[in-house]
């Protein structure tokens, strides 16, 4: 799949998901997180990093709200100015104060040195533009978080933090080629279902994560 191709396709698919009404959003929302959920309840993870949806994309806040009554720590992306792009996690509550991010995303009014790095969080859900079944994530093109992530293409057998793509079930679709920079995701998690990644970097204690 070419750069031709990507653009395509994330135009494509971000005026499907857009096109969502506020209720089939909702009720999407609400099967995410029962889905989320359950994969979070075999883990004995405390620690996650999630995101706050713009743009259509499915949205974990019934999630992590659900994650914080339970007694998860839960963390939200934030952009610092650097030469590179970059992702920090920052602490967040229902009492979190908010601000505007230079995207018009709201993130945690924060100081760098009051957020964690990617790699001290167990787990880690992203949003997405497309991914296919093999665990293939195709993001807004920005490269935040490949940037952010990729020390950790480089260990062997990495398992935390795991890494999950979050998606409409129709985001789905055929396999592609990925770039060199592109960090493999241990699965994609959907209204619908968990795809897990067959990839073999990707260990985990128990052989998978269904």
């Amino acid at each position: 799949m070419g750069p031709t191709d990507k653009k395509r396709l994330r135009i494509e698919m971000r005026e499907r998901r857009r096109g969502l009404s506020v209720e089939e959003q909702a009720v999407a929302a609400k099967a995410l997180a029962k889905n989320l959920l359950h994969l979070l309840g075999v883990s004995g993870a405390r620690r996650i990093g999630a995101y706050i949806a713009n743009d259509g994309e499915i949205d974990p806040s019934p999630a992590l709200l659900e994650c914080m009554r339970r007694g998860y720590k839960c963390f939200l992306p934030v952009l610092f100015p650097g030469q590179k792009p970059r992702v920090r996690f920052a602490g967040f509550s229902e009492k979190s104060q908010l601000h505007l991010n230079r995207f018009g995303i709201p993130e945690p009014l924060v100081t760098q040195r009051n957020c964690l790095d990617a790699t001290q969080l167990e787990w880690i859900f992203l949003p997405l533009v497309a991914f296919d079944t093999s665990g293939n994530r195709l993001g807004m093109g920005g490269g935040y978080y490949d940037s952010s992530l990729a020390p950790i293409r480089h260990r062997v057998n990495w398992r935390r933090p795991r890494l999950v793509g979050l998606a409409y079930e129709f985001q789905r679709i055929e396999q592609w080629v990925v770039d060199d920079w592109d960090v493999p995701m241990h699965g994609i998690l959907t209204n619908e279902r968990f795809y897990s990644a067959k990839n073999p970097i990707m260990s985990d204690d128990r052989g998978g994560l269904e």
